[in-house]
Parts: C-alpha cells; sequence; structure tokens
C-alpha cells in the first residue's frame, strides 16, 4: 500500500489500472442477459447470500462456514450475542474484553467492551458485519451484543482472509451477524442465572413480534439484559498474594498505614521502615529499618463489571413491484457500566516543610525529606468508573430481480456510536504536592494516619476528573449486481460486481478540553467469478464436481492510500461423500483513528511483572500517544487446504489446515502486561529503556511534550507504581524504565493451524436421538517477529498468545419433549514466560449441562412452545488455574482472565414461549 498524488479533476480510485480491470470484468458480463427470460421472479433462497461469497445461493468456495443457528444461540446459556461467539474454540478472548484491558488493543477499551478475536491474532483482525454489510462503530472494535439475541437468525463465522470480499480489517477473517426474517408470530423469553455462593447474578428478557405476509415481513425485537459484578472479595484466588497457590507475594508496600523510605546521605541505598497505625513524635523511634507494609491495592478490585444492556434491532421486506423490494434492517443499543477499582495509591515525596512532617532519630534535617509508600483507603473510598456505549445504525435499500436471473442490489447505511468512561475522584498531583508542602495545617495533607486533612484539602486532592468521550457517525453506501454469465457443463458460470463507499468520522478528546474530529472516506469495488468446472451435468469418474472461484477488490481510503486484495479458491469432489477444498488471498487492515491520532498524551506509570526476577516488578513510565501519520495498514497472506467427509449416515467430519503470514501489524505497548518479558526481542531500538536513558527521555517527555513541543505531558500512575525514578531527591536511575507504546508499524507474525469438526447423529429408538459434536483448533506453529529485522520467536501456547489447543465437544439426547446436552470445552496448559523460571500453567476443563422441557407438547398448552430450561455451567466447579500474574488497575492477578471464568458453578432456568 501507498499513499497516491491525487488530482482535483478525476478521483484516484478511478484512475488506477487494476480497478479498471474490475469494473470491466464486472460489466462486460452485460451480454449474459440475453439469455432466455425466467417469467417467475427468484424465491427466497435463491437470494441468500453466504457469508465469504457476493453470489446469491452460493457458498464460499475453499472455505468453510460455521454457522450458529437459532437453536445454538437458545441453547448456549449466553445472555449476549459477544459470549455466545466466544465459546467458540477458534477464538481467544485477548484484548477487548470486560475483565481485562492488558492485552492487544486493550488500551483502547475504556468502557471495558467484549468484542471477537478470532485465532487471536487481534481483535481489529476480525471483521464483524450484519447482513454483509458494515456497522457502525468507534473506531476500535465492534461488540456483537448490540443486536439483541431474539434478533438474531443466525451467526456465520468463516474463520479465513476475507479482504477480496468484504475490505479491510477482515485478516483473520468475518462474523456476520444474520437477523431474523421468518418469524411469524410472537416469541419471548425470560433467564436467570446465579452463581452458586450468590456473589455474581446475571437476568435477561426479551420479546421479538413477526409478521410474515404475501409481500414481505416485518420483525422487531427487544431485549434487557442486567450482569452484576464480581468483586476479587468473592475468589481467594484473585489475589496478590499468591504464595497460598505455591506464587510469590505481589503485596504493596504503598499501605496505610504506609512504608516510610529514606535515603540518608551517601547511603548507597533507601531503607524502609514500616510505620505503625498512627505515627507521632513519641513513636517515632521506634521504626524499624529493613520492615514494609504489606497490602493488597487490588483485593477489592472488581473482576468484571457492573453492566446493563438494552439492545432493540428490527428488519422489513417489502415487494412494492413485482421483482422490486425494499430491504430494511436497523438497530439500536446502550451499554452501561459501573466498575469498582482498586485502592488509589502513590509513592509520597514528603518534604519537611510538611505542617505534620514527623522527624525519626536516622533522619537528617535539611536532607530533603523523606518518602511514604501509601495508598488513600482511609482518605477516600475508590470512586467508581462509570461510562456507557450507544450505538445506532439504519441501513435502507433495494433488491430488484432483473432479466435472465441477475438481481440487483442498493443499500445506504447511517448510524452512530458515542461512548463515555468517567472518574470523578481521580488524584490531582498538583493538589497533592502542594497539600505535602504545605506548612499550614489547614492546608497541609497528613499522610500519618492521624486523619487531620481537612475536607477542603481533600476535596482538591482528588477532584481530578478523568473523561474519555468518543463520538463516531458512519455513512456506508453501496450497489451490486450477481447473476449468470452462461452455462458450462458442470454449471452455471456466475459473477457478482459492486461498489462499497464509506465515511468516517470521529471526535474524541484531547488532554485538554478541545475536540478533534478526524474523518475517512472509502471507495471499494470488487468481483467475483464462480466457475462449475465438472458437476451434475458433467460429472465423471474423479471429478464429481469441481468448482474455481476468483475475487479481487480495490479499496481507496482518503488518508492511508489504495491497495488491491485478490482471492482464489477451488472444491473438488472426487467421490461422493468426499470435498477437497482450497483458497489463496491477501487482506489487509487499515489503522484505526486512534491508533493514527493517538489517545489522551500522557506518561503513565504501571506495575509490571519482571521475568529478571530482582526486583519481581518494576514500575514502568509508557508513553501511550502521539500521532503518526505515516502509519500504514497492516497486511497478510493466507491460504487453506481442508476436506470434508460424509460417507456414513449421520456422519460429517471436516478439517482444515490454514497459514496465515501477517506483516506490517501495528503495536502498541500501553496495555501489554508481558513488555519486560520482550526486552530481548526490542534490543536496537529505543522502544524499552533503562537507567539513565529512559530517565533522561522520561524528563524530556515530561518537559517538553512529545516531540519537542512546548506542552508538558501530565504524569498518571497507576495503583501500586512508584514514580520513585522522578521522586527521589536525587534521581535513582535503578528505579527508571521507560516504554514509548505510540502506535508502531514494527511486527511480523507467521502462524500455521488445524481446525477440525465432527457431527454424528445416531437414533437410539424411534424417540430417541443422540447427537454428537466436535470443534476444535490445534496450532502446528506460531512465531513472532517485534521489529521489522527482527528474528522470528515462537509464541505458541504461551500466556496472552495463541494457544495450541482449544476444543468444544458435545453430546446431545432429544426425546418428544424433552432434551438434554452435556457439553466440554477445553483449553490445554501452556507456559507462563512472564515470570522466571518459567511457569507451567495447567490445563483448563468446563463442563456445562442444560436441560430442556417443551411443556406446549406435553400438557397440550395454547401457543407453538412453552420450553422450560434448567442450565449448570461449570458443573463441577472448576477454579480457573492458578497463573503467577501482577494485578494491575486495567485486569486481576493469580489467573489467566483471557482463558478461565472466576465465577464458579452457577444455576440457571428460563423460560421460552412462541405464539
Amino acid at each position: 500500500m501507498s499513499k497516491n498524488n491525487r488530482r482535483a479533476t478525476v478521483p484516484a480510485f478511478l484512475r488506477t489500472s487494476s480497478l479498471a480491470a474490475i469494473v470491466a470484468a464486472g460489466f462486460l458480463a452485460a451480454p449474459a442477459f440475453a439469455q432466455d427470460a425466467q417469467d417467475d421472479t427468484a424465491d427466497e433462497d435463491d437470494r441468500i447470500i453466504v457469508t465469504g461469497s457476493r453470489i446469491a445461493n452460493v457458498a464460499p468456495v475453499g472455505a468453510t462456514v460455521t454457522a450458529l443457528g437459532r437453536d445454538e444461540i437458545e441453547t448456549s446459556g449466553q445472555v449476549t450475542i459477544d459470549r455466545i461467539i466466544q465459546d467458540l474454540p477458534a477464538v481467544l478472548d485477548v484484548g477487548f474484553s470486560d475483565s481485562s484491558r492488558n492485552q492487544s488493543g486493550g488500551n483502547g477499551n475504556a468502557t471495558f467492551s467484549n468484542s471477537i478475536n478470532l485465532r487471536g491474532l487481534s481483535p481489529f483482525a476480525t471483521l464483524i458485519i450484519t447482513d454483509g454489510h458494515r456497522m457502525t462503530s468507534n473506531g476500535r472494535a465492534i461488540n456483537p451484543s448490540v443486536l439483541p439475541t431474539l434478533g438474531v437468525e443466525r451467526i456465520e463465522v468463516i474463520a479465513d482472509g476475507a479482504s477480496a470480499i468484504y475490505g479491510s480489517d477482515a485478516v483473520a477473517g468475518v462474523v456476520n451477524l444474520i437477523p431474523r426474517r421468518n418469524l411469524d408470530g410472537v416469541e419471548a423469553f425470560g433467564r436467570f442465572n446465579t452463581a452458586e455462593d450468590g456473589a455474581f447474578h446475571e437476568w435477561n428478557a426479551g420479546v421479538a413480534l413477526g409478521r410474515v405476509f404475501d409481500r414481505g415481513q416485518f420483525m422487531v425485537a427487544y431485549e434487557h439484559s442486567y450482569r452484576s459484578n464480581l468483586s476479587g472479595l468473592d475468589r481467594d484466588f484473585a489475589t496478590s498474594d499468591l504464595r497460598p497457590f505455591g506464587g510469590p507475594s505481589n503485596l504493596s508496600r504503598q499501605c496505610s498505614p504506609g512504608t516510610l523510605i529514606y535515603r540518608a546521605p551517601g547511603a548507597a541505598a533507601a531503607t524502609t521502615y514500616l510505620l505503625p497505625d498512627q505515627l507521632t513524635a513519641s513513636n517515632a523511634n521506634s521504626l524499624t529499618p529493613g520492615t514494609r507494609a504489606e497490602c493488597d491495592l487490588f483485593k477489592q478490585q472488581d473482576l468484571f463489571p457492573e453492566q446493563e444492556y438494552d439492545s432493540v434491532s428490527s428488519t422489513l421486506t417489502y415487494e412494492f413491484l413485482e421483482g422490486a423490494e425494499f430491504i430494511f434492517d436497523g438497530y439500536f443499543n446502550r451499554r452501561d457500566f459501573s466498575r469498582t477499582p482498586g485502592a488509589i495509591s502513590r509513592d509520597l515525596a514528603v518534604p519537611q516543610t510538611n505542617a505534620f512532617f514527623v522527624a525519626p532519630s536516622f533522619y537528617v534535617p535539611g536532607s530533603g525529606g523523606y518518602t511514604i509508600a501509601y495508598n488513600f483507603s482511609r482518605d477516600i473510598q475508590p470512586d467508581q468508573y462509570t461510562g456507557f456505549q450507544t450505538n445506532w445504525q439504519i441501513t435502507p435499500g433495494l433488491r430488484i430481480q432483473l432479466p435472465h436471473e441477475w438481481s440487483f442490489e442498493g443499500r445506504f447505511g447511517y448510524g452512530k456510536a458515542r461512548d463515555r468512561a468517567d472518574s470523578t475522584a481521580g488524584l490531582n498531583l498538583t493538589a497533592l504536592a502542594a497539600a505535602l508542602a504545605s506548612s499550614n495545617p489547614a492546608t497541609a495533607f497528613d499522610p500519618y494516619g492521624l486523619g487531620r486533612t481537612s475536607a477542603a484539602t481533600l476535596a482538591a486532592i482528588f477532584e481530578a476528573d478523568s473523561t474519555f468521550p468518543t463520538d463516531a457517525e458512519f455513512s456506508t453506501w453501496q450497489a451490486g449486481v450477481n447473476g449468470p454469465l452462461f452455462s458450462l457443463p458442470g454449471g452455471e458460470v456466475k459473477v457478482a460486481v459492486g461498489y462499497e463507499g464509506q465515511r468516517q468520522e470521529q471526535t474524541r478528546n484531547t488532554a485538554t478540553p478541545t475536540e478533534v474530529t478526524n474523518r475517512r472516506t472509502i471507495h471499494s469495488v470488487y468481483t467475483e467469478l464462480n466457475v462449475p468446472v465438472f458437476g451434475p451435468g458433467n460429472a465423471t469418474g474423479g471429478f464429481e464436481e469441481l468448482t474455481v472461484t476468483a475475487a479481487v477488490r480495490y479499496d481507496d481510503y482518503s488518508d492511508v492510500g489504495g491497495t488491491t486484495n485478490p482471492k482464489f479458491g477451488l472444491n473438488w469432489s472426487p467421490v461422493d461423500g468426499v470435498m477437497l477444498r482450497g483458497s489463496y488471498g491477501t487482506s489487509f487492515r487499515a489503522p484505526s483513528f486512534p491508533e493514527i491520532f493517538g489517545n489522551s498524551t500522557a506518561l503513565f506509570v504501571q506495575p509490571r511483572q519482571n521475568p529478571g526476577g530482582n526486583p519481581p516488578e518494576r514500575s514502568v513510565f509508557t508513553v501511550g500517544s502521539g500521532p503518526n501519520p505515516d502509519l500504514q495498514p497492516e497486511t497478510s497472506t493466507t491460504w487453506t487446504a481442508g476436506a470434508d467427509f460424509d460417507l456414513v449416515d449421520g456422519l460429517t467430519v471436516g478439517v482444515t489446515y490454514f497459514d496465515i503470514a501477517y506483516g506490517n501489524t501495528i503495536n502498541n505497548l500501553l496495555s501489554s502486561s508481558t513488555v519486560l518479558a520482550q526486552v530481548a526481542e526490542y534490543a536496537g531500538t529505543d522502544i524499552i529503556l533503562f537507567g539513565k536513558a529512559a530517565y533522561d527521555r522520561i524528563v524530556d517527555i515530561r518537559d517538553k511534550g512529545i516531540g519537542g513541543s512546548a506542552a508538558p505531558v501530565a504524569i498518571r500512575p497507576f495503583p501500586g507504581a512508584s514514580t520513585a525514578c522522578l521522586d527521589a531527591p536525587a534521581p535513582d536511575f535503578s528505579n527508571c524504565v521507560f516504554v514509548d507504546a505510540r502506535s508502531l508499524n514494527l511486527g511480523r507474525s507467521q502462524m500455521r493451524g488445524i481446525d477440525f469438526n465432527l457431527r454424528y447423529r445416531m437414533d437410539l429408538t424411534d424417540e430417541d436421538q443422540l447427537t454428537f459434536t466436535a470443534t476444535g483448533t490445534y496450532l502446528t506453529s506460531y512465531k513472532v517477529a517485534f521489529t521489522p529485522n527482527g528474528a522470528f520467536v515462537d509464541r505458541r501456547n504461551t500466556i496472552f498468545n495463541p494457544l495450541t489447543f482449544k476444543s468444544r465437544a458435545a453430546v446431545a439426547w432429544n426425546r418428544g419433549p424433552f432434551d438434554a446436552r452435556l457439553q466440554w470445552t477445553y483449553v490445554n496448559g501452556y507456559r507462563n514466560i512472564n515470570v522466571n523460571p518459567v511457569e507451567r500453567v495447567s490445563a483448563y476443563n468446563l463442563f456445562d449441562l442444560n436441560f430442556g422441557w417443551d411443556l406446549n407438547e406435553t400438557f397440550d398448552l395454547p401457543g407453538e412452545r412453552l420450553v422450560l430450561g434448567l442450565e449448570v455451567r461449570n458443573l463441577f466447579d472448576q477454579d480457573p488455574s492458578y497463573a503467577n500474574i501482577l494485578p494491575n488497575g486495567n485486569s486481576a492477578g493469580g489467573y489467566d482472565v483471557t482463558v478461565a471464568d472466576p465465577i464458579g458453578r452457577q444455576f440457571a432456568v428460563s423460560l421460552r414461549a412462541a405464539f
């Protein structure tokens, strides 16, 4: 991809030779209209667009589509669409998550939202669409739960590069949410779920109304969902003190009462002293050197926030003329959240001028004071971190049946997204420094536990309002035709050709109240060709079927240039019941606005695990902002080879080998909890600095701003972090670590693996059926290079990276009105490379049991069905596997939130009715 020189007269996207070829290939197909006309319009089935192809009623060739229908959605035991999809083995919960902001893309997830991360490559490398068209987002990852579960007919997932069909973001694959268009009647449900110990509960309820009539259909669905928080106080394994589990103590010295830290003039190092509950002149000389306070700053922190969803969606189809339909889909969603954070803490530089200053006997007058590692739990309760997300979009369109089995479809979509995340009682460091230095008891801060700080002083210290607002506006317009070109003995050669335009706009806050609006316009054209070389009309030995496809798409971005991406697919059936397939294509992901223009400018100070072991954790100064207008799109090349077998009655088996080469990847280390485990990989760059080099860079950014501007940069310490690098009376370079966490095109990765699926249905009796299913993903290789010229490093089966094996198996029994289902989810053990020595994390097994009883069928009640459901999730009350993970303000510690569910055994009851 490269930037194009643009002339005012002709748009760049119309001057590209590859685009001209695409347009010509599509519209030279017009002679196909000369075929015999068909008197009848195509029925509904003939207009189905399957994910991965733009040609009606043609499944993607060379790739497989995983479909979750109404049955799977209803029996999943999950209250929102995102959690239903996250159960799939190909999905790794790394990145955008309501339980962690510590991994890929997490720094942009200010509202603790959820998204989908196919293959674990990145939440931004999975494209989420609805009914084949793009959705409004805040410029980051999309939460698929903007649609209510009752409003979704099925979910289609294709884990294959698809930029030739859909454009940006489809590197790892596509998730297509198909809204309901066949509901004829009323459906309603209610569900309540609670943890065994009562520490967590959730409920949701909804209703959908639909009508199918001669000339079309109408549907509207509404759903309300509530999910309580889960506090770290209610789970022993979520802790900083890992000694009971065989790990280290990660307890902080920033307590209340705190730890006094003093470096005497001429001393080689500072000495720590545990403070009593109240330090006064009378007990100041009883302090013991080498002691320290110990407390868990994060124990009261929520493992995930309290959340409340309101979602509504609607569809409409109306044939206003014969062969001409008006189509519509739309949705609105609001999600509110509230999260209890950890204790507010800080290493306080207490000067001798403080009105309450206590001088122990070891203190040398005039030496500049000392430091107290302190938290403010006795001064103020942690402020709730609250916010909301709203998303809405309407997408009307026309679908017209043209002569000779051709069809036209055009759509226009418009929507808005709005995010807010707010903390109103943050630490005002300027006011705190002034209160620590004040010699007036009325305005001074008391860090000694006697509660002498005035209410007015506390109000000034805790008046910092951290607000993260983002407003986004999205428009899309698209038009395309598809139909047969001519007939071969193997079947009809079909083609699709079309144009798609997008306009994206995002308004965000900066470090000042000033708002910045970024805009992007995208023009795209595509064509896709499907050629059945062998089929029912000319099948022969070894060639029951042979179909090839070719697609190509050109995208022109107003800010990052243009790109052309092809894709080829092949299906070959040598004998009945065996289908061999393969695909090859390239994909890309355009950088998002936050990546290009940066977020709020600050030096964040965060505690990070140090696998070097001494000390076991380090406080890291991370600069997380600064625009990068030269940021370029990520690119990938994907090929797959697979086979599907249907040789035994009731048994189907599929296996797919995939190979993904991902280049020019955008790295952002602001939220990375593994950064100190990657020091060797960034050697020779200025990404990670230590000692004097780190100190000089930190001071330069603090005083001059990023890029040497006149604007200084604020310092924002996270709970548990130390700012001793800057706070000490004399610079203590040993405490200085700097990470440049701005978005940069740095990385490359190579991923290879195997997907498999199996389904077997057998009849035990005339009334009893058993169905066995199994799906899984096995990675054979995952290697990462952290810099453009760096060597590849094996990261398969390591913490916060794609794991070797993840699977899901189930057995379902059905007998008349009764059904039962037992599901087993398995994630293999892996290595925690963020500690030294490397730690082995045990495998995680989760069993869920569901029962259903159709009361209507048993008691002949009014209506179509009335199903009572009972569920036991985490049947054997499996705790998360222990992992030596340091907690911080973005995530819990003691276990891996990307793999395990901390809730424990849960019981649920539901009632579903259809009339």
